[in-house]
């Protein structure tokens, strides 16, 4: 795909010279912030990074043809950072080794040894009473758990930093695929399912996050043997039962979609091999 606008020759040496001048640096950012009126009243839109740091941001984005490197910058975000935040793509378990979502509760609904302390008595025994009343579930487990959502941006330093936001205590749902997903179905197919699961859960249940998959060694996303549904209990504490309940359904519902794909696909006299 083709740019805008032609780019102009000798970038790198005009880009060079104005790195090399910290007030020059913090004019070009200015005259950015100039160009949208509500900026400076915006927490955290970028204003208060160093012209330097905005400056080698934008341009490492246009030198590298990189979007996230000036949204950084700008928003603290990288693109995949405003996909995630606004809820339109799923949520890795333990991405990059952190763990998340972080479990309070082992699989008999007792705190785990470290959790008394954080876990608020309250909503502990709400979390408790649904834990004893929930159904006999095949491959289901309920937790109380803590989970949280990330940004990016950059530092004084111009180093990427990773930020948490949305921490919270809810309840994580986890169902289990039989560990042929991992095998019989490629990732493009089970997460296209699984995104319009994503978005049903959106409609009903605006904010609940939505756990699958992981990244191996070399940065590829990988499927894995659970789907996790986190409600954190500051949205849906007030209708918890009723919350449940749906959230049970789309989880369950997705499920099926899988293993009716991978039935699909082994009967498919087109596929040598499931999943290709």
């Amino acid at each position: 795909m083709s740019t805008i606008f032609p780019r102009k020759e000798k970038a790198e040496q005009i880009f060079d010279e104005i790195l090399k001048n910290p007030h020059a640096c913090e004019r070009l950012k200015d005259t950015f912030f100039e160009a949208i009126p509500s900026a400076e009243e915006s927490e955290g839109a970028g204003t208060d990074i160093p012209g330097t740091v905005f400056a080698a941001a934008l341009f490492t984005a246009y030198e590298n043809k990189d979007l996230s490197a000036f949204m950084m910058a700008v928003c603290n975000s990288s693109v995949f950072d405003l996909l995630r935040n606004s809820f339109l793509i799923l949520i890795r378990f333990n991405d990059k080794g952190v763990e998340n979502p972080i479990f309070l509760t082992d699989e008999n609904g007792d705190l785990l040894s470290g959790s008394h302390q954080h876990a608020c008595a309250k909503k502990y025994k709400m979390f408790h009473k649904l834990y004893e009343q929930q159904d006999e579930i095949p491959d289901y487990h309920m937790y109380m758990a803590d989970g949280f959502r990330e940004k990016h941006g950059y530092n004084e330093k111009g180093e990427i930093e990773t930020f948490r936001i949305s921490e919270h205590t809810g309840i994580l749902m986890l169902f289990e695929f039989p560990e042929s997903v991992t095998l019989e179905i490629n990732e493009e197919r089970s997460y296209a399912i699984i995104w319009k699961y994503l978005m049903k859960l959106q409609e009903q249940l605006p904010r609940a996050l939505m756990y699958y998959g992981r990244r191996d060694e070399n940065g590829v996303e990988k499927n894995t043997s659970k789907l996790g549904i986190f409600l954190p209990f500051c949205h849906f504490e007030h209708e918890i039962e009723k919350t449940v309940e749906l959230a049970n359904g789309i989880g369950l519902g997705c499920r099926e979609a899988i293993l009716a794909e991978i039935k699909a696909l082994k009967n498919d006299p087109k596929n040598k091999t499931a999943g290709v």
